[in-house]
């Protein structure tokens, strides 16, 4: 059996890099354009002043198991990272935000009442105005006014797990997505 130092070097992937200081990943929850009664997420990278990382979207799909959609470093002595993700609902139908293997705080702005700075399991995402038909090309274009969810969300673990809507039609229709936590590629 190898020792815990040969486990954490087999779990090292170089690949995966750290969020850059002050960027934000955000998730889109809405309709895959070739599934129009399916669920999916999508996903970007915002930098520090809230403008779209070129070459990181990923326009809304349905879970497909073999693409891991966020892989992450631990820090330096595999210490635990802190991420801000922000919940994008382009649907025109509520969502409610799940992640395994940790739990996470709503920052101030948008906590249900009382829960702020509260590490939670899930948070409602809630939809936006008329105009939004599930696409991001839609909020891009203004038609669909919404209210994003923000969240500091604290990595400690490594391995393979998945963030998805908790409403189990909408997890098991696609609204799922896959991520990676690796050690600290020293």
């Amino acid at each position: 059996m190898p020792d815990m130092a040969e486990h954490i070097q087999a779990l090292r992937d170089v690949s995966c890099r750290a969020l850059a200081p002050h960027h934000t990943r955000r998730i889109f929850f809405g309709t895959p354009a070739d599934l129009p009664d399916g669920f999916g997420l999508g996903y970007e990278e915002l930098d520090e002043k809230g403008a779209v990382v070129p070459g990181t979207f990923k326009d809304i799909e349905a879970f497909d198991h073999l693409s891991i959609t966020v892989c992450l470093p631990l820090a330096a002595g595999n210490k635990p990272v802190t991420e801000r993700w922000e919940l994008v609902n382009v649907a025109g139908e509520d969502h409610n935000f799940h992640i395994h293997q940790t739990r996470f705080k709503v920052l101030a702005k948008n906590a249900p009442e009382g829960d702020a700075g509260l590490l939670m399991d899930n948070v409602p995402v809630l939809h936006g105005s008329e105009g939004c038909d599930g696409s991001v090309a839609s909020w891009r274009h203004g038609a669909c006014k919404i209210n994003p969810v923000r969240v500091e969300i604290p990595f400690s673990e490594i391995g393979d797990f998945v963030y998805h809507c908790h409403i189990l039609e909408h997890e098991d229709g696609g609204m799922m997505a896959h991520i990676r936590v690796v050690a600290y590629p020293e």
